[in-house]
């Protein structure tokens, strides 16, 4: 590309960064720092299932001239399950941002582009992690089950296990870097009993996993440059061409039952 053919798609480029900044206050989901828990009808008739701290998300971001992959490794939450109407089943599960690295290149530039990805996020400001802004939540609101009672289930064997699967729609809230957008999650849950199990026993082990990713826009939650004090920076033709504007994200959670004195 001749010079003055660069230059003019440099300008080009800035112009629609300058315009797409003009717009982002319009397009900012609504700022929050918590989200409400829901619960079920009836509560004390729901089995309470804490999240494996080993649960992990894997996020994709599209750019340009660079496909952005990233993993988390840690989260917590609560879920409460109502067996025999699972549509009234509700949860927060909340994924820990510190834990994210992403694994682009497959060499040392992993580790500059998570800083980079952690500072935009303002889970790192400096060289401690904001408690702000360490979790991305989700809170449960309602859910559309393919099978409406679990115990109704016809269980299939894996391993040593019983297993019910049941597939799901999950609707609810999800809180990010201080923004709220309602987000809905196509997900499979595996149900996994000791083999032999009655239908109406509790599991020993819930899994998570996305049956298709969750679609986010980067900008309605204000993730932006910034330096490592947290401070905006302006976009660069570079920055453009390599920053996807949208993040897929998949799930892989699992949940165990909560020991009594949680469940109270």
């Amino acid at each position: 590309m001749h010079r003055p053919a660069r230059a003019i798609a440099s300008t080009f480029i800035l112009l629609a960064a300058s315009c797409s900044k003009k717009d982002d206050a319009s397009a900012l989901a609504p700022a929050a720092s918590a989200l409400a828990v829901s619960k079920p009808d009836s509560p004390s008739a729901a089995w309470h299932y804490v999240i494996d701290p080993r649960s992990a998300t894997h996020v994709d971001m599209p750019g340009v001239k660079e496909h952005i992959k990233g993993d988390t490794t840690a989260a917590t939450g609560a879920l409460d399950i109502a067996a025999t109407d699972l549509a009234q089943s509700r949860g927060l599960v909340r994924i820990d941002l510190s834990t994210f690295a992403t694994h682009t290149f497959g060499n040392a530039d992993d580790a500059t582009q998570t800083t980079h990805a952690l500072t935009w996020l303002q889970v790192s400001v400096g060289d401690k992690v904001s408690e702000d802004m360490r979790w991305a939540d989700l809170a449960i609101r309602s859910i559309t089950p393919s099978a409406p009672d679990l115990t109704k289930v016809e269980a299939t064997r894996d391993g040593g296990e019983d297993v019910r699967k049941v597939a799901m729609t999950v609707h609810g809230d999800v809180l990010i870097h201080g923004h709220k957008i309602e987000k809905d999650g196509v997900v499979d849950v595996t149900f996994r009993y000791p083999s032999g199990a009655a239908a109406t026993s509790r599991p020993a082990r819930i899994q998570i996993e996305s049956k298709e990713p969750m679609h986010v826009v980067l900008k309605e939650l204000d993730v932006r440059p910034r330096d490592p004090a947290g401070q905006l920076l302006d976009w660069t033709t570079k920055l453009i061409s390599k920053v996807a504007e949208t993040a897929d994200v998949t799930v892989d959670l699992a949940a165990t039952p909560a020991p009594t004195t949680a469940a109270q």
